[in-house]
């Protein structure tokens, strides 16, 4: 059975197990909105793998180029006219 967490359940259960775990909510849920983590949307809310973030933190992968943040991106000025 996969253990689904809303981010902030999984920060509390990640700090039970390590109190002193520089991991923070914003990450938890980076991962997830980037997909780098298994999510499910449930309301304006979002739960995510709890297995999966603990697999991701044992052993993290390089993020690909289109899941890292970009700054900020050029808009076409012709759009808006």
């Amino acid at each position: 059975m996969v253990r689904m967490r809303f981010p902030a359940q999984a920060l509390e259960e990640l700090r039970k197990d390590d109190p002193d775990t520089p991991v923070t909510l914003n990450l938890i849920r980076t991962l997830a909105r980037r997909g780098i983590i298994p999510s499910v949307r449930v309301g304006r809310g979002r739960l995510i793998n709890y297995d999966a973030l603990i697999d991701f933190l044992a052993h993290p992968t390089e993020i690909e180029p289109e899941q890292r943040a970009h700054g900020i991106r050029r808009v076409d000025e012709r759009a808006g006219a």
